[in-house]
C-alpha cells in the first residue's frame, strides 16, 4: 500500500526495470532500463515510492560508471553482493566493506561520489539460518516443553552471528541477508520462522 511506503515501513530498492550487467552493458541501455523502471514506480506510487537504494547483489564484476550513474540518478548508497575472494578477505580484516566509491575522475565531487557496502554473505542467509523449502536448516520451535524446543540456541546463534559480522563494518548498521535463489516460493516457512526469531529477541534483549 502507498500508505506503508510513505511511512517508511515498506521500500523499494533499486527500481530498475532490470538489475543490468555491469560489464558489457552500454551506458544508454543502463538509463533506458532504469528509467523505465523508475517511471513505472513514480506512475504507480508517487514519490513515496522512489527508491533510495541502488542493489546490484547479483552482477559478476561492478564498474565504476554503473556506481558514478547511480550517484547521478540521485541514489544515496549502493549495496553489491559479489567480489574477488581475496579482496573480499582483505576488506573484512580492514573493515572497510563499506566505503564512499568516488566513481569519476572527471566530474567533480561529490556529484559521482557513492555510498556504497559490500554485503557479507553475497546474498544468501549466514548458516543454520535458512527456512526456505529449498534448505535444510532446522524451523525454530518456540513452545516449551517440545523435544525440538530450540529458539533460544537459534537467538543466541543469530546474535552471535550478528556481532561476527559487525566486526568487518565500521558503521552502526549491518545488513543480514534472508533468501536466495528461488526461494519465497513458500513464503510462510520464512515469515513464521522469522517472526519467531524476532519475537524471542524483542522479549529477551
Amino acid at each position: 500500500r502507498s500508505s506503508d511506503l510513505c511511512q517508511g515501513r515498506l521500500e523499494f530498492i533499486n527500481g530498475g526495470w532490470c538489475m543490468n550487467d555491469e560489464a558489457s552493458t552500454h551506458y544508454s541501455a543502463i538509463i533506458d532500463q532504469m528509467s523505465l523502471g523508475l517511471q513505472f514506480l513514480q506512475d504507480t506510487f508517487g514519490e513515496c515510492g522512489r527508491p533510495r537504494v541502488a542493489w546490484h547483489i547479483d552482477p559478476f564484476g561492478h564498474s565504476k560508471e554503473q556506481a558514478s550513474l547511480f550517484a547521478q540518478m540521485g541514489f544515496d548508497g549502493l549495496f553489491f553482493g559479489r567480489l574477488d575472494y581475496q579482496d573480499k578477505s582483505n576488506r573484512e580484516k580492514l573493515r572497510e566493506m563499506e566505503m564512499i566509491w568516488r566513481a569519476s575522475e572527471t566530474l567533480e565531487s561529490p556529484i559521482a561520489d557513492l555510498f556504497t557496502g559490500v554485503l557479507p554473505n553475497g546474498y544468501s542467509p549466514p548458516s543454520f539460518l535458512c527456512w526456505d523449502q529449498l534448505c535444510s536448516d532446522q524451523p525454530i520451535m518456540d513452545v516449551e516443553g517440545l523435544e525440538d524446543y530450540n529458539v533460544d540456541a537459534v537467538v543466541s546463534y543469530f546474535l552471535k552471528v550478528a556481532a561476527m559480522q559487525s566486526q568487518h563494518y565500521r558503521t552502526n548498521h549491518i545488513t543480514m541477508t534472508m533468501g536466495s535463489d528461488f526461494h519465497y516460493e513458500n513464503a510462510n516457512l520464512w515469515y513464521t520462522n522469522q517472526d519467531r526469531k524476532s519475537l524471542s529477541l524483542n522479549s529477551s534483549h
